[in-house]
């Protein structure tokens, strides 16, 4: 018979007690396990191993699965930075947990940082997280449009393959925002980028995408004839290598005749009046003629 962290192991680091005892484990066996730190007991009728994702234990704690902003941060997409914790589960679910504690009942109003998708029916996606299409449908009826355009635009970006999908929750979407959800075409390489670009538009200045300029390759952004906007991401300011190579790429597009406005992750994400300022004044002053 296998170990018990092995069994919990090969369904991924969670474990129903059913699923458990039916490869041979007994309930003083887990009781001891748990007892010695050896294994977590997440909530009634679930086991851990203790190197579980915190997010997924959090979740399972609560009784769902991740979704919207924390299943798609998890998968690799660019997510929107937020402290809550968004799990789904089934409509009748009931008895509901704390993300940090499995003996405090879960009210909403008391821990603001967790927020409860009720669903119906079930998903393609795995024990832990909605499947990505599902995680971005729920992200459609939670977050601000701003932070749709961004993520949704991340995820297809990165996964192409879901634009099938993609087309049938925006047929399927309210009307409110079906507008919004077309324009998502995942041409931004990030969600920096997009965050950068719906939040430009309501400017009117004519913006380009994805440019390229021969001798220096794809650019974000390029308005009129000569002025380029580069938005970083976040891992820009803790690798060498890329923030070197963008400087060189900015002293050949200078030498080329362009004007390169640069903003961080940070700038974008959480000072937005100066980089609205510094684009609307290089407008101003024809630095894109």
């Amino acid at each position: 018979m296998m170990s018990l962290t092995e069994s919990i192991r090969r369904r991924g680091g969670l474990a129903a007690t059913f699923e458990l005892y039916g490869d041979g484990h007994t309930r003083a066996g887990l009781s001891a396990a748990a007892a010695s730190g050896l294994i977590i007991r997440v909530r009634q009728g679930w086991y851990s191993t203790p190197d579980i994702h915190p997010l997924f234990l959090e979740a399972a704690r609560v009784g769902g699965r991740l979704t919207c902003l924390s299943a798609l941060d998890v998968q690799g997409y660019w997510s929107y930075p937020t402290p809550d914790l968004h799990v789904a589960v089934a409509r009748n679910s009931c008895r509901l947990r704390s993300r940090r504690s499995k003996t405090t009942r879960l009210v909403e109003l008391q821990h603001p940082q967790t927020t409860v998708h009720w669903r119906d029916g079930g998903d393609d996606g795995s024990r832990f997280t909605l499947s990505p299409i599902a995680s971005v449908a729920d992200l459609i009826v939670c977050q601000p449009d701003e932070v749709i355009a961004a993520v949704a635009g991340s995820v297809l970006h990165k996964s192409p393959g879901l634009a099938g999908q993609w087309s049938q929750l925006v047929l399927h979407a309210p009307a409110s925002i079906r507008g919004l959800l077309a324009s998502i075409d995942g041409v931004c390489e990030s969600g920096t980028e997009s965050l950068f670009l719906f939040r430009i538009s309501p400017l009117g200045i004519p913006i380009r995408r994805q440019v390229v300029i021969a001798s220096v390759g794809r650019v974000d952004f390029q308005i009129g004839e000569r002025l380029i906007v580069e938005v970083d991401g976040a891992e820009y300011h803790t690798d060498p290598v890329k923030f070197e190579a963008d400087r060189r790429r900015d002293a050949v597009l200078s030498r080329l005749g362009y004007r390169v406005l640069r903003f961080s992750y940070r700038q974008v994400m959480f000072a937005w009046a100066e980089v609205e300022a510094a684009v609307f004044a290089a407008v101003l002053r024809g630095d894109h003629h």
